[in-house]
């Protein structure tokens, strides 16, 4: 039996998947909007089969990096049977034969694997996770949740516990909030990549993600603390699982360790409307060490690490991918090169 790729819809996908396999919020149709606001659009939808066998399906987006065009299958493949690592390289190789046929401007497409290969590369920019922390939410019973969790997660929720109802701090769902009313999030988000050193998209990005996507799937929860909220927490939701995707506290949200209480109260939340599982989105391991930090505080929520599909990178037209590469690794150079200097200049001052 031969492999054959499909173009397919929306509701195919959903259809293919329904019973299967869950669809992450990112490969639904829910998606589509998001993107369409982002100035992204579907490059296309696809089934992967062995005879009459849908093996995997996939939905990629269109991209730019530096003006170069690449397709992004966030979280995906979905794989419903069949993943072994000869099956992911004929899923490959034909995604490339179709993508040179329709769009021969494609650079590379970034996709998920499970199995590094020959023909993927590290991301060229952008960390990725091959491992994950999935909160079970217990249906919304709080004991069931903390049964779930390991015994300092345990001791470290209920110190939240009982230091929010201390303080008078009170989780509440802000889904459905206005524009207008996000603006004062937005500073705790900014608040939080100053302390802890990374960037923020523009507010208009967090906002889309929440308006276009709608309350079923895009879920706002924080937590109000003398008068205003100290952390706040954006989970996608589809198909009974959830994802914590973005989030922040402030450093006054650290008087009642408003952060550690919402990623609990938000599982509880979620259980009590029927969804399964809260993904953390990432910790550590020996392919993404720089997720070690936020792993020690993420595996307080579960006994054990969930392996997921790493993203990587394929190129299609390989001259232009090496290009890229070659221009970050000298953009690298000069910043090294400035770092040195600036320690240079100082020591002669």
């Amino acid at each position: 039996m031969t492999f054959k790729l499909t173009r397919i819809t929306a509701e195919e996908m959903r259809v293919a998947a329904a019973g299967v396999h869950a669809l992450p919020a990112e490969q639904s149709a829910a998606w589509d909007e998001f993107d369409k606001r982002c100035g992204r659009k579907v490059f296309g939808r696809y089934a992967f089969s062995k005879g009459n066998n849908v093996l995997a399906v996939v939905a990629l987006s269109e991209y730019d990096i530096r003006g170069v065009k690449f397709l992004w299958a966030k979280k995906g493949p979905v794989w419903f049977r069949s993943q072994s690592p000869s099956n992911e390289q004929a899923l490959r190789d034909a995604l490339v034969e179709e993508v040179r046929k329709v769009d021969p401007k494609v650079a590379f497409i970034r996709l998920h694997a499970k199995y590094s290969a020959p023909d993927l590369r590290d991301l060229l920019q952008t960390l990725t996770y091959d491992r994950t922390v999935l909160v079970n939410t217990g249906r919304g019973d709080q004991e069931e949740i903390l049964q779930h969790m390991p015994k300092d997660g345990r001791r470290s929720v209920r110190r939240s516990i009982k230091r929010i109802t201390e303080g008078g701090a009170q989780a509440k769902d802000l889904t459905g909030i206005s524009r207008k009313d996000f603006e004062s999030l937005y500073r705790v988000l900014c608040e939080t990549a100053d302390r802890d050193g990374v960037s923020v998209h523009p507010a208009d990005v967090y906002w889309n993600m929440l308006d276009a996507l709608g309350p079923d799937c895009a879920r706002l929860f924080g937590v109000e603390y003398e008068g205003e909220i100290v952390a706040w927490l954006i989970a996608l939701v589809n198909d009974r699982r959830a994802c914590a995707y973005y989030g922040a506290h402030s450093q006054k949200g650290r008087e009642v360790l408003a952060s550690e209480y919402l990623d609990f109260w938000a599982a509880r939340k979620l259980g009590e409307e029927g969804v399964e599982t809260l993904d953390l989105m990432g910790v550590d391991s020996t392919r993404c060490p720089e997720l070690y930090n936020l792993g020690i505080y993420k595996r307080r929520f579960a006994k054990d690490d969930v392996e997921v599909d790493g993203a990587w990178d394929l190129p299609v037209r390989r001259a232009t991918y090496n290009a890229l590469v070659a221009a970050k690794r000298g953009k690298e150079t000069i910043r090294r090169g400035s770092k040195l200097a600036k320690v240079a200049l100082g020591k002669h001052r």
